[in-house]
């Protein structure tokens, strides 16, 4: 014997959905003056958000949709638009003047290319085919950096063993900087990584703005 449910407290909610939208004077913003944005970063060097943003746009002008974990975020600097592209923490591309100084200590301190320690597999030493600058990427807790550093600390880190060659690291760097190398937990402790996952869920967190054709 089936058992029928009861109506008696039976009732349809209504429920309002807001949609935000951002004009541009009297007129919505339009894809066309999307595109027409000038692009510059949301979050800046240091980690931190950028001017004022205005939430975030679910369209793809740059043929990006496929690309990693990301956000567009209109913000605005000064009396102006902006459009930002964001990645992920672990995405990140953040240009900062301490990983030269990160990167050196852990090739100092033994990080090699070749190594087959998992916590060496997150450094990568590379010269660019076209400009010739050497550029490091390294993932800090969660967050990946990005910058230049020099030719030493690339044959250094190209190299199998601890030499001669390592032992002139920190002098290298004392007279290109001025200043002693630091250990790898100091710097670590220097460089942005909580500011920009703060900076990535503040920005996660805007209303998503509907732009009109």
């Amino acid at each position: 014997m089936s058992t029928q449910p009861n109506t008696g407290n039976t009732s349809i909610e209504t429920v309002t959905v807001q949609i935000r939208t951002l004009n541009v004077g009297a007129k919505q913003m339009s894809l066309s003056i999307f595109r027409q944005l000038v692009e510059a970063p949301a979050i800046n060097a240091v980690g931190r958000v950028q001017g004022r943003p205005w939430g975030i746009v679910n369209y793809h002008p740059d043929r990006c949709d496929d690309a990693k974990q990301h956000l567009h975020v209109v913000w605005q600097l000064d009396d102006q638009l902006r459009r930002g592209f964001v990645l992920a923490p672990e995405h990140a591309y953040l240009r900062h003047p301490l990983v030269a100084e990160y990167v050196t200590a852990r090739v100092y301190e033994g990080a090699r290319r070749d190594t087959v320690r998992a916590e060496h597999g997150d450094l990568k030493v590379h010269r660019s085919v076209t400009t010739r600058e050497i550029g490091a990427t390294v993932y800090v807790r969660g967050v990946r950096f990005a910058g230049t550093v020099s030719s030493l600390t690339l044959s250094v880190f190209d190299r199998s063993a601890y030499d001669d060659q390592a032992e002139r690291l920190p002098a290298e760097f004392e007279e290109a900087y001025q200043r002693p190398l630091r250990t790898v937990a100091e710097v670590a402790e220097l460089l942005p990584v909580e500011a920009y996952k703060a900076a990535w869920r503040e920005l996660s967190a805007l209303p998503q703005l509907f732009i009109g054709r």
